[in-house]
């Protein structure tokens, strides 16, 4: 009760400070009536830095146990929408338990769009998988060249070979092999991805003769532009279980690292 009251009296300032003609919308619910899965919301229109509308939800919990929620509208590109909500939510990180939806806004005022951290769009990221290297020296060599200092780390399992005539010829074979591979666009992409499939000496086959590889892709995608990098340079590491490669790969993958589904 004691938030509720406190978000109309906050609602009530609003109206005041963002008086004119369709600058505040009410959404509703009304405090009292709101719930977890339908809360208070409003509508700020605003001309500065550009014009666009901020929708506020005022959670059950607001201001008490949690902060108010921001969302952007407007016509501009999605990774400045992005960047600034994640403004709006920091500025009220910094007001805990206060009424703070009017200072938040104000943060706009004098805000250069040109300042934003917009991340880096249009970076892509290949994952894919080599059921089995027979002599992973030459492959990370291989592997190293294709990439031409794109940044690359791979994941692997090691094969006992003593006493199995199968692997006569290799040398510390590997299995289940993840390559990932970071490329600053689509194109740089495609060109390494051609490149690690038709390079003829990645390998060496069953009699020790240099082969391709056969690879699987497992996800190729755009990044999110803010999406953890795969580290500089060219790196690669031993997992022994399948909750191992897990713990390894899903930082990497689509669900973490890709663009969001375009709503």
């Amino acid at each position: 009760m004691a938030n509720a009251l406190l978000q109309v009296a906050e609602l009530k300032a609003l109206m005041k400070e963002f008086k004119g003609d369709g600058v505040f919308e009410f959404l509703g619910p009304k405090p009292a009536d709101a719930t977890d899965t339908n809360p208070t919301c409003l509508k700020i229109k605003r001309d500065v830095p550009v014009p666009m509308t901020v929708v506020v939800k005022m959670p059950v919990g607001y201001p008490a146990e949690a902060p108010p929620i921001f969302k952007v509208e407007g016509a501009l590109e999605d990774a400045v929408i992005e960047a600034i909500e994640e403004l709006l939510t920091r500025e009220a990180s910094y007001m805990p338990a206060m009424e703070c939806i009017s200072c938040v806004l104000q943060s706009l005022d004098g805000l250069d769009l040109s300042t934003l951290d917009l991340g880096q769009p249009g970076r892509c990221r290949s994952i894919f998988k080599v059921e089995l290297v027979n002599n992973s020296p030459v492959f990370s060599k291989s592997l190293k060249s294709c990439v031409n200092g794109l940044p690359c780390i791979w994941f692997f399992r090691t094969i006992g070979v003593q006493n199995n005539a199968k692997f006569s010829f290799a040398v510390d074979p590997l299995r289940a092999v993840y390559c990932i591979v970071d490329a600053p666009d689509k194109k740089s992409a495609g060109e390494f991805m051609k490149s690690i499939r038709t390079t003829g000496d990645v390998d060496c086959d069953m009699l020790g003769k240099p082969c391709k590889i056969q690879l699987t892709v497992v996800e190729e995608f755009e990044m999110a532009p803010k999406a953890t990098a795969v580290p500089d340079g060219f790196s690669g590491a031993e997992y022994r279980t399948d909750e191992d490669l897990d713990e390894l790969m899903n930082p990497f993958k689509a669900a973490a690292a890709g663009l969001p589904a375009k709503k």
